[in-house]
């Protein structure tokens, strides 16, 4: 099957996500003033450089990534928005890393754990995550694609 021009834009948003995801993940929680000059930054940091996540594969991406991944192939599996089939993959990257580097989980947010740990527990997805006003993370911007 031949690909479109919007089958085109969609899959160079989604290598740009992951790339652009592993190339922050060695620098996230970093002081501007720690980071390597720009010309310096890449997926796998200078020497010298203390990366976050140390236990993370170079060149990984993060739970950004893999949760993005997660929601595409469950909107093609589904052939559209199944939110107990994209919470049962979140909890299944969550528990064993489906969608991550070698199955390497890191850097889980407080709220993602909390709600995958709900849907663990039998809570509808659409039910799982909290509502307060002060639970307004950032993780569904990293999904926004």
């Amino acid at each position: 099957m031949a690909s479109t021009a919007t089958d085109d834009l969609v899959l160079g948003g989604l290598y740009g996500q992951l790339i652009g995801d592993a190339v922050g993940v060695p620098y996230e929680f970093s002081a501007a003033e720690d980071l390597p000059p720009p010309e310096h930054i890449d997926m796998i940091p200078p020497l010298g450089f203390i990366r976050a996540h140390a236990a993370a594969p170079k060149a990984a991406w993060s739970d950004d990534g893999a949760q993005a991944l997660c929601l595409l192939a469950s909107l093609l599996d589904c052939e559209g928005l199944d939110l107990t089939d994209f919470g049962n993959r979140l909890v299944n990257w969550y528990s064993g890393g489906y969608m991550a580097v070698d199955q390497v989980v890191f850097d889980v947010g407080y709220q993602t754990s909390v709600a995958l740990a709900a849907i663990q527990n039998g809570v509808p997805a659409e039910d799982a995550g909290l509502a307060e006003e002060q639970h307004n993370g950032n993780g569904s911007l990293m999904r926004a694609l």
